[in-house]
């Protein structure tokens, strides 16, 4: 075995020089400790802290967005869910989260630009189209331990640590005007006439309609209804949403809040069948920037502008000097000069080519895809077809406007001559502000009667396009639209979280 002798006298004269060496390391080495403790300790609570904070931001905001039913009660009742919720939630692992209405804002996207506070929504008119909530919660100050900065040459120190949480949650509204339209034929989506043109729920493409003269369908008037934009079932109506005044501001933009996925006869809206010449009329006519003055105004142009095309599309009207010959003259011969198809018990009932109406202003008939009942639309009909199409004396439209755009051109898509109007004031308006997005629903059950909260059957959405402005005060009223085709499929409206 291997001894080491180390002399006691140079063994002490190594030992002072160590003295000090794991101080300096010590010293060395505490601010890059204390650096990873802060790490561990302080920034790692700050992280907890957040995670409860974002927690009771996200059930906050997706609980009081809920709430939100493009009306002042609605905001008021998101708010108060949304700080109720919050406080359900805990921080620092014991302390109830606290909410105030400061640190919530609404708007009508979940960008920050689309927000304001809460204390700017005073009214329903303000409250029209908020379907987002955002959530902001704070956490004041968080005491540290370890990441403390003194003061130093006048710069501030540091103590404490901040975060939050933050959360928004809403929905798109629906693209769909609150009216409700009856089904011409209940039983067939898509079925295919003898020409190979497309039905729809008994609506043809291309074709005119005054949804106030459809007739009787199940031995009972089926006039339009306005529908509650806000309530659906199975949650309880409230009668004072469907009202005309209520309504109104919903038809100005063409959006509600109670359409989402459509299942046939199983999906239902609350009805109306109380109209108002006043509100409502004005309302739809925005589009033709015919908007009202002062009390007698219900929509504002920034919010509902007009058309970019206000041109009126009639027949029959004494506009022939208007028109280019050969579409829609009522002085030629060869072309209706009848503004809309009347209906009768669910069929088309046509004596002559001049009471078709004013065909194909925004759209042309298509070829059915499939077969009846569930046909869908294919290619677009030509206006050389006219004589298939409709074959009481209505010869081919040679002169029918919309070239050049080949076909999918009509009269509304041209940007100039006797069938473009721009808005005078409130331009250049907004393309396609004319097409209303209706509530198709099965009169068949729900024909017949009146009341503000009528469950009513719906069977789909369908695209209608307003061609002359609407007269709610004459007898018959009239509301002439040109059908459009259907909106497949029905966009959802699903509330989620979208940061």
């Amino acid at each position: 075995m291997y001894r080491l002798d180390i002399p006691r006298q140079q063994l002490t004269t190594l030992l002072p020089r160590q003295a000090g060496a794991v101080a300096i390391m010590f010293g060395l080495t505490v601010f890059l400790l204390f650096g990873f403790m802060a790490l561990a300790i302080d920034l790692g609570r700050a992280y907890v802290v957040r995670s409860e904070l974002q927690n009771a931001a996200d059930a906050a905001a997706l609980a009081g967005a809920r709430e939100l039913n493009q009306t002042l009660a609605g905001v008021n009742s998101a708010v108060s869910t949304a700080i109720a919720i919050a406080a359900q939630n805990e921080v620092f692992f014991s302390e109830p989260v606290s909410l105030s209405s400061s640190d919530i804002r609404v708007g009508n996207c979940p960008s920050d630009s689309c927000m304001v506070p809460i204390s700017a929504v005073t009214s329903n008119a303000l409250a029209r189209g908020k379907t987002f909530l955002r959530v902001s919660i704070p956490s004041g100050d968080i005491n540290t331990f370890f990441a403390r900065l003194p003061a130093v040459a006048g710069l501030p120190g540091t103590s404490a640590l901040q975060t939050y949480g933050l959360a928004v949650a809403g929905r798109f509204v629906n693209d769909v005007t609150p009216i409700g339209v009856c089904a011409l034929d209940q039983l067939n989506k898509g079925k295919v006439l003898p020409s190979g043109e497309l039905e729809q729920y008994g609506y043809r493409r291309g074709m005119s309609y005054n949804i106030f003269t459809l007739g009787n369908l199940a031995g009972l008037p089926s006039d339009p209804y306005l529908i509650n934009p806000v309530d659906a079932p199975p949650a309880a109506c409230n009668s004072s949403n469907s009202s005309a005044n209520n309504t109104a501001p919903f038809v100005c933009t063409g959006s509600s809040a109670v359409v989402t996925e459509i299942v046939p006869n199983v999906t239902k809206v609350y009805g109306n069948t109380g109209y108002s010449a006043g509100p409502i009329e004005r309302a739809l006519n925005s589009r033709f920037n015919i908007y009202g003055s002062g009390n007698n105004a219900v929509c504002i142009p920034s919010q509902a502008p007009p058309d970019s095309n206000i041109r009126d599309y009639s027949v029959g009207l004494g506009l022939g000097v208007s028109r280019p010959p050969f579409w829609m003259d009522p002085l030629d011969p060869t072309t209706p000069n009848q503004q809309s198809v009347n209906i009768v018990d669910g069929s088309v009932s046509i004596s002559s080519k001049h009471h078709y109406g004013a065909l194909w202003s925004y759209s042309r008939a298509v070829r059915a895809v499939g077969s009846t009942p569930n046909a869908t639309a294919g290619s677009n009909f030509t206006p050389l077809e006219w004589a298939t199409l409709y074959p009481l004396g209505a010869l081919p439209e040679l002169n029918y406007p919309g070239g050049s755009l080949g076909t999918q051109g009509s009269p509304y898509t041209e940007t100039s001559g006797n069938n473009f109007q721009s808005p005078p004031t409130n331009g250049p308006g907004l393309a396609n502000r004319r097409v209303l997005n209706l509530v198709i629903v099965n009169c068949h059950v729900a024909a017949g009667g009146s009341g503000s909260c009528r469950e009513l059957p719906v069977l789909g959405i369908g695209r209608f396009f307003m061609q002359t402005p609407a007269n709610l005060s004459g007898n018959p009223k009239q509301l002439h639209v040109e059908f459009a085709g259907l909106i497949e499929p029905v966009p959802l409206d699903q509330i989620k979280l979208y940061r």
